[in-house]
């Protein structure tokens, strides 16, 4: 009879080892789990943000065939943060950097990347070989001296790139091609030591 009594609650539940053990397993998939989710949404915020400049370059590349005004987009590296902002020609001679207070406009920004894509950065991995073969530099924007992505109506632009790094390491490039003025997302993969366009 006292087989017949255990056997029943045993049938009706579970015992405290058995619960500590699924719960055991629940936080050991937790610990698992956790880093790889981090993982994959720094990589997300990180494509995010170089689509989000690459957008912001094209804009610019057709506000200025649409308007017959070279458009810019200005780079700006205040305490090793870099933001960025759109800015319009005022008196035909491109947008200049001194200019930018009293006749070339800016439209849009400043924008920085952490605040709108969290630990993302106009930043360069310089292990990481350069996308057009010439030697790795830290400088994360390279459009010339003035930091300055111009393009004109004529569809002629500024050729530079800009870097952008996740938290967990992942570099995209977005490149402006002189000629064309058209961009593109390249992004590296370290597992194939190759950059890949997206």
């Amino acid at each position: 009879m006292r087989g017949t009594c255990a056997a029943s609650r045993r049938a009706g539940g579970y015992s405290l080892i058995e619960c500590l053990l699924v719960l055991a397993l629940i936080a050991s998939a937790s610990a698992i789990g956790t880093p790889m989710a981090a993982s994959a949404i720094a990589e997300e915020r990180a494509r995010q943000a170089a689509g989000f400049v690459a957008s912001r370059f094209r804009l610019a590349r057709e506000r200025a065939a649409a308007t017959g005004a070279a458009e810019g987009v200005v780079f700006d590296s205040v305490a090793s943060t870099w933001t960025f902002r759109v800015c319009a020609d005022g008196n035909g001679n491109g947008v200049r950097r001194g200019e930018l207070a009293t006749v070339d406009a800016c439209v849009e920004g400043p924008h920085a990347m952490a605040a709108l894509f969290g630990t993302v950065q106009i930043a360069r991995d310089v292990s990481i070989p350069d996308p057009g073969g010439g030697p790795a530099s830290p400088d994360p924007v390279r459009f010339g001296a003035s930091d300055v992505a111009t393009f004109t109506p004529h569809g002629t632009a500024t050729a530079g790139t800009v870097f952008l790094l996740s938290a967990a390491g992942t570099q995209y490039a977005v490149r402006v091609a002189g000629i064309t003025g058209r961009t593109r997302v390249l992004r590296y993969d370290s597992g194939s030591s190759q950059w890949e366009a997206q």
